[in-house]
């Protein structure tokens, strides 16, 4: 398709699209003659993934840049770029595929308990980001003087897999990696985004839910 079609099928306009081709954001299309180039599927994808995570997460073009750029990178495994997703949608900047595998050292002893709780729970550690983020985030709340132990933490796996069960499906490897990488982000962050408001309004209920229990009793 020539770039008039492209930026109709995407929805990106043309000053858009020429903008990310300047920026390397998107591969330039194959020539079919001197003034003209084609665009494909792939092209598509990667429009789809750039609008998206421009849109609903407001990322600065230097991490879409980055994000595509480990996007194009053969070298980095599907299961590797997908925790780079990951951690985008959890708020964190993309960091390179061997430095996932490092926690903080606060955080290096809530890390090897979610590893005990999946080994318990015959869960694969597949996504060593998504393992680091879950511990820096149980390092937090201890801090703030919360209760999170071990069962806390199962407790939590253990509903949210149940969750995940439902409203996940496997992405499979014939996905072109862009469209892997927006599966990825816009799943994770709009089930975030529901956990988040479920647990605000669960809070907000029990909150409730006591101030009307202690309350006193009016004379009728």
């Amino acid at each position: 398709m020539k770039l008039q079609e492209l930026a109709q099928r995407s929805g990106v306009s043309t000053a858009s699209i020429k903008h990310y081709l300047r920026l390397g954001l998107l591969p330039p299309g194959a020539k079919k003659n001197a003034t003209t180039s084609v665009y494909g599927a792939l092209h598509l994808h990667r429009l789809a993934l750039i609008s998206w995570v421009r849109r609903e997460l407001g990322l600065s073009l230097a991490t879409v840049s980055a994000l595509t750029t480990a996007i194009d990178d053969a070298t980095i495994p599907n299961v590797y770029l997908m925790g780079i997703c990951q951690q985008l949608a959890l708020g964190a900047a993309p960091r390179a595929p061997e430095a996932s595998h490092r926690g903080t050292e606060d955080a290096s002893g809530a890390e090897s308990t979610i590893l005990d709780i999946l080994d318990r729970m015959g869960l694969p550690d597949v996504s060593t980001s998504a393992r680091a983020e879950l511990a820096r985030a149980v390092t937090d709340l201890r801090k703030a003087g919360y209760v999170v132990d071990e069962a806390v933490i199962e407790l939590h796996l253990r509903a949210l897999l149940e969750i995940a069960r439902g409203n996940t499906t496997p992405i499979s490897d014939d996905l072109s990696r862009d469209e892997i990488c927006l599966e990825v982000i816009r799943g994770v962050t709009l089930h975030n985004r529901m956990l988040l408001a479920a647990s605000a309004l669960a809070h907000a209920s029990l909150s409730g839910l006591a101030r009307v229990s202690s309350a006193p009793a009016t004379a009728g």
